[in-house]
């Protein structure tokens, strides 16, 4: 059977016109399951079933589809589903860092809860909303809606949620240096977990306990916990509890010693980090034990659990990608499965069309002009999107080039302004101090007074040469030059911090080799202006600077305990941020500013590098 010429063209279009579409993302199974639902009830489930189980592995899309519950909740007046889907909104808003969003979510379905006096769900808003307060380092707000979580979770009897919530206000405390009232939290914790035979929660109390003991410097007693925690972990075949009460023991050698404690106890861990495949954890194993090697002066030792430390890091990005790439497979699976159904629909179109030949030939051209258009539509749109792709690529190159002449504009002149200052002006003050010295020692004693003023005007002068080597090597360190980026970043920190109050530590290693001098330009500038900003504005008493290379990126850390300052500002009206962000853009990094975990700022700089 033949195909007349415009069902012909119609079906090549229709093929055409999917082949160009496959690779759109145009509706997942989720989407076709929700379309097709019988009712709204089913669909708000299915919406709630998915977001529990992905808000954290597909928090967008879980943030689309939580927009789409509320639209649906509201409508159907269907408040216990509104007040889930403000909570999982609020989740999903804090683990992106928007803490006033998400707090205002968390408000929103509190207030539904309230309103529905259901207990059980306003317990773990309060707890969500102190989860982000203590988040935000206000302290005093968690511990507030911690202790309304746990009052409501003694008032339903509900076991394991008075443990979790009185450990939690433990931890609140001990994030406030209140560590008597730490303790005193984390065992009652611990009673509670003891009273209602939940030997996880014992674990966690003893563990954290431990972790009090040892901030304490007690970690005699900080190891008694953390043994008695391990011994725990093996009765519930924790084997997750025990690697990471393994590394907090180990953790307790590391200073004190003995060292060979603390790398047992880091084998220990690797063992059952490794039974579990725990690359997160083996990460953190294998730097402690480089940490101790370096202790120990056992350079090869470090290095090898340094490189495998940086392997682990490696494997976790790969395997992210590899999901992601397992995520796109099932996509498109799920199109070419509805490809197939359209394809065998298409065919029981053109059998039914058979019969009625003249009708549907009409049809056909109707269709096939429509198809035109819409494909020529489609084309169009296509290349007009490739334009403006085009268009940012060469105005991003434009905007790199300009950034990149006027830093390297601003070098040159840093070191044609260094050199005539030492060279010009720093040799003419030398000179005028040696002419000052000698006519001092040509004036005879009688003539004391003078002698005197002169002697302090060669001081004076001595003062001024000094101000000036000190200017031109920091406008141009001529140690940058000659020796590299390590000795540098070490001088620079020496001059910077020797006179003040702030102790600094400066870690390196992978660095042995030179990196182009635009890049070692770039880098100790950076880290010039971040400890600029840390003297100047943190009121710290204490810097980290660490500056590594993992395969061909290296990253410069630089933590201060501080007080920080707001993050959701952090873009507005700092020079000396945007100063950073050009010089970054230049090289090709990654700039990014967060909380510490020791309170303060953490400044991390990614550079992908290239030695000479």
């Amino acid at each position: 059977m033949q195909l007349s010429k415009p069902l012909f063209f119609l079906f090549v279009f229709i093929l055409i016109f999917v082949r160009l579409l496959i690779g759109q993302p145009e509706m997942d199974s989720l989407d076709l399951k929700i379309k097709s639902a019988s009712s709204d009830s089913l669909r708000e489930k299915l919406l709630l079933d998915f977001i529990e189980i992905n808000y954290r592995s597909q928090p967008e899309r879980c943030e689309q589809l939580t927009n789409q519950l509320i639209i649906l909740a509201l409508e159907n007046e269907k408040s216990a589903n509104l007040a889930m889907a403000y909570s999982f909104a609020g989740v999903i808003n804090k683990n992106k860092g928007d803490f006033s969003k998400a707090l205002e979510y968390h408000f929103q379905s509190e207030q539904i809860n309230l309103k529905n006096n259901n207990k059980k769900s306003l317990a773990t808003n309060y707890n969500d909303i102190g989860i982000i307060y203590k988040t935000m380092k206000e302290f005093d707000k968690a511990l507030n809606f911690y202790q309304k979580s746990n009052a409501l979770a003694e008032e339903l009897g509900s076991k394991r949620a008075i443990v979790m919530t009185n450990n939690n206000i433990g931890t609140i405390y001990e994030a406030k240096s209140d560590y008597d009232n730490a303790v005193k939290y984390f065992k009652l914790t611990f009673d509670k977990a003891m009273e209602f035979n939940i030997l996880s929660g014992q674990a966690i109390a003893l563990s954290n306990l431990g972790e009090v003991y040892g901030i304490k410097g007690d970690n005699t007693l900080a190891r008694v916990y953390f043994r008695q925690a391990i011994a725990i972990d093996f009765k519930t075949n924790d084997k997750f509890g025990q690697t990471v009460s393994y590394v907090n023991l180990a953790g307790t050698f590391v200073e004190s010693g003995p060292a060979d404690s603390a790398i047992f106890y880091y084998s220990k861990a690797e063992e059952s980090a490794n039974a579990l495949n725990a690359k997160q954890q083996l990460i953190s194993i294998y730097s402690g034990k480089a940490d101790v090697y370096e202790m120990l002066n056992d350079y090869q030792n470090a290095l090898i659990n340094s490189k495998l430390s940086a392997q682990y890091q490696d494997s976790l990005y790969n395997e992210s990608k590899a999901e992601e790439l397992a995520e796109a497979e099932a996509r498109y699976a799920s199109l070419k499965k509805d490809q197939e159904i359209l394809n065998l629909k298409s065919a029981h179109s053109i059998a039914e069309l058979k019969q009625k030949q003249y009708q549907s030939e009409r049809i056909a051209w109707i269709s096939l002009f429509v198809m035109s258009v819409l494909l020529l539509s489609y084309l169009y749109k296509r290349f007009k999107h490739k334009q403006s792709q085009e268009f940012s690529k060469k105005l991003l190159i434009q905007k790199e080039s300009y950034l990149k002449v006027i830093v390297e504009t601003q070098e040159e002149e840093r070191k044609r302004i260094a050199k005539d200052l030492h060279d010009g002006v720093g040799q003419s003050l030398s000179g005028i101090k040696l002419a000052l010295v000698n006519i001092v020692s040509r004036i005879p004693d009688e003539f004391d007074k003078e002698k005197y003023k002169l002697t302090e005007l060669s001081h004076i002068v001595d003062s001024a040469c000094v101000e000036v080597r000190s200017i031109s090597h920091q406008m141009m360190p001529r140690l940058l030059q000659e020796d590299g980026l390590i000795p540098s970043i070490a001088d620079m920190l020496d001059k910077s911090l020797r006179l003040s109050e702030i102790k600094y530590n400066f870690e390196h290693y992978g660095m042995e080799r030179r990196l182009k001098e635009n890049v070692e330009i770039s880098v100790y500038r950076i880290c010039q202006e971040l400890i600029n900003n840390i003297i100047k504005h943190s009121g710290a008493t204490s810097v980290n600077v660490q500056l590594y290379r993992n395969g061909k990126i290296m990253v410069l850390l630089v933590e201060d305990n501080g007080k920080g300052f707001e993050f959701q500002n952090k873009k507005d009206n700092g020079i000396g941020l945007m100063n950073i962000s050009s010089r970054v853009e230049t090289i090709h990094g990654e700039f990014n500013l967060e909380p510490s975990p020791n309170s303060g700022t953490l400044a991390t700089i990614r550079i992908p590098i290239e030695t000479k």
